[in-house]
Parts: C-alpha cells; structure tokens; sequence
C-alpha cells in the first residue's frame, strides 16, 4: 500500500511525502521538503531515524538540491518495520547415506529386531580386506542386493530478518560448528544436534538483510570430533 502527503513541519515546507508498504513488511518511507535559503541546511545524517505506524525506520539515502530559488530542497528515504519479524523456514527432507553408516546396519531396531547384516543372510555380506563393507552378494535375503545407500530423514531451518546491528549481521563463527539451539528452532529427532551450515547477509544503506542455515542431524548427532563441541548460534535481533 502507498499513500502521499503535503503539509508543514515546524518552519519547513513538506512538499511530498510518499508511504509504501510492501507483502514482506518493508516500510519505504520518502520525505520532500523545502527550507528557506535563510537557515542553514546541513546535509541530513544516515543515523537518522523515524516512527512510523510504531515501526522504526533509517535513513538509506538522502539528497540536498539547493537551486538559485528560495528554497533549498532535502530528500530523505527511510526504510525498515520488519527488524524484528523473524522470519522462518523450516524443510524437512532426506538425504543419501552409505548404507554402512546406518544406525541398524550391525545392531537391530529395539524390540529386537534384526540388523540390516542379520536380515541379508549369513554369508551374504562381502567385505574388503580391511573388514569394511563393500557389496551384499547376489544371494542376499530381504532385496539387500545392489543396496548401496539409504535415504536419511533431515530437517533444513533458516531463519531471515534485517537488523542494523553490524555483529549480528556478520557473526560467522558458528558456521560449520554445532550449535545449541534457540528457542525459535524446530524440533529435531530425539539425540539429533544441529549444525551450523552458513550464513549470508547483505547490507541496504544502514541495515543488513541476514540469513541463518541450520541443518539437523538424525538420533546420534554430528560429530563433535568433527564439528566442534556446541557452540552459541549467531545471534538474532
């Protein structure tokens, strides 16, 4: 939505004032006034703020035009009401994993069950000569033969807002470590950890748009020899 105004403001004459409001919530607040050559105009600073509708906006571009008239024009646009609209995206997907890495391949389901070696048949499992998995032989029971893989359940988060504090916006030390999760984050498998995967921001004159990606892990965690002990998750307004 978008709207336009003129009127006064003290002894400044607003000349145009324009509102819009985008579906994210991004507030584009533009203000056009005129001052009199007789006081003294200073080039507007990006550290200005305004409130607007209970959101706080910034500064992101100003412009001085003084022409030989009366008047000298200043433009300032501001933008901003979604900095603290956290928001969320959560995907909940497989990924493919040797099926040696699967948490039943040589101890069965609870209950009992038999493992994913104990199910293909004895004698059926080819090794190398290291004792690692290499095949299940044409003779496996229960259609081992040809598994190579598995599908694993996982769950992808990320989590998107703008923010004008610098730090929070360009923290990376938590990517590619494991994290304690917030309270803002999904459940995850019983046992599952959550990692760290990356972080992207962009900064728009004095505010950043960030982006958090988060992955998790399934009931044993990630590796913590490999990852890191958990650690802080960047931070959020």
């Amino acid at each position: 939505m978008s709207a336009t105004y003129i009127g006064y403001s003290g002894q400044d004459l607003i000349v145009e004032t324009s509102f819009e409001q985008n579906k994210e919530g991004l507030i584009t607040y533009t203000e056009k006034k005129l001052i009199s050559r007789g006081t003294t105009a200073v080039t507007p600073s990006l550290s200005l703020t305004k409130n607007i509708g209970g959101s706080t906006l910034r500064a992101v571009s100003t412009n001085v035009v003084s022409g030989g008239g009366a008047f000298t024009e200043i433009t300032i646009t501001y933008q901003g009401g979604e900095d603290t609209t956290l928001q969320q995206d959560t995907t909940a997907s497989t990924g493919e994993e040797p099926i040696e890495s699967n948490k039943y391949f040589l101890v069965g389901d609870i209950g009992g069950g038999s493992s994913i070696v104990t199910a293909a048949g004895a004698g059926n499992v080819i090794y190398n000569s290291d004792n690692s998995f290499f095949a299940f032989s044409k003779n496996a029971e229960n259609n081992f033969f040809g598994v190579t893989s598995y599908l694993n359940p996982n769950m992808v988060y990320k989590r998107s807002f703008n923010t004008s504090v610098t730090a929070t916006a360009t923290n990376l030390a938590a990517v590619g470590r494991i994290v304690s999760p917030s309270a803002d984050f999904p459940d995850c498998v019983e046992g599952g950890t959550w990692l760290c995967t990356g972080v992207q921001y962009v900064k728009r004159g004095n505010s950043f748009d960030v982006t958090q990606d988060f992955r998790a892990s399934d009931e044993r965690g990630w590796n913590q020899y490999i990852y890191g002990l958990p650690t802080e998750p960047p931070p959020k307004p």
